[in-house]
């Protein structure tokens, strides 16, 4: 695979990623906030947000790849940033939600299965940021008990009490909510799903079409920084 290539293949799944944080900022915006925040003027805008997070995660995480020769610390931040700040926004309603459910206490299934979704979440970025155990032992975990493997276990282990959460949430809190719930339409559901797929599809090509004008990004150039 040539290192043009790569760097694309990369582009590829940071915008797989940034929808995969839309999509839970469209079932959070369903399901998952309080029932005091519901129908508020941040709920009637939180998914629009969402829409911009998708916007500018793919952007920063893209550029990333850009400065990730020279600077690379530089690059692991803006990265990090990219990723986490979505997480963070998409998780006030969830967060609040959990701290009401600390204070005044409640009974619902799906609060231990939000607190599971948390904890993997945040263990995913801890992992990604700090590269232990390697960085403990070099050597030691080329193969097996890498960081980035225990990221992506992490990952998927916390996605999976996430969906969970959020099926409990929506056979329970339907007819909670629903009162203060607008009905679904195009413009809360598929319409920015579809529309931050197109943006993140244009940001991808652009920033593709940057790297074939960059001789550093080529095979030959890399082999010349190399030497």
């Amino acid at each position: 695979m040539s290192v043009r290539t790569r760097h694309v293949c990369f582009f590829l799944d940071y915008g797989a990623l940034t929808l995969y944080s839309l999509g839970s900022a469209v079932a959070y915006s369903a399901y998952i906030f309080p029932e005091e925040w519901a129908g508020s003027a941040f709920h009637q805008s939180y998914v629009s947000f969402a829409v911009l997070n998708t916007i500018i995660s793919t952007t920063l995480s893209c550029y990333s790849r850009f400065t990730e020769m020279g600077q690379l610390k530089f690059s692991k931040a803006i990265r990090t940033f990219a990723f986490a700040y979505p997480y963070v926004y998409n998780s006030v309603p969830l967060y609040y939600r959990l701290y009401l459910c600390t204070v005044r206490g409640c009974s619902e299934k799906a609060i231990s299965m939000h607190y599971m979704h948390t904890a993997f979440a945040w263990l995913t970025c801890f992992l990604f940021v700090t590269h232990l155990p390697e960085r403990l032992a070099p050597g030691r975990f080329d193969f097996i008990g890498h960081s980035h493997q225990l990221f992506h276990i992490c990952g998927i282990i916390g996605t999976r009490f996430q969906m969970e959460a959020l099926l409990v949430d929506m056979t329970e809190r339907r007819e909670q909510l629903l009162p203060y719930m607008p009905a679904p339409n195009f413009s809360q559901t598929i319409g920015p799903v579809l529309a931050s797929t197109v943006v993140s599809l244009i940001i991808i090509a652009a920033f593709s079409m940057t790297l074939y004008t960059m001789p550093k990004f080529s095979r030959r150039g890399s082999k010349r920084k190399r030497k």
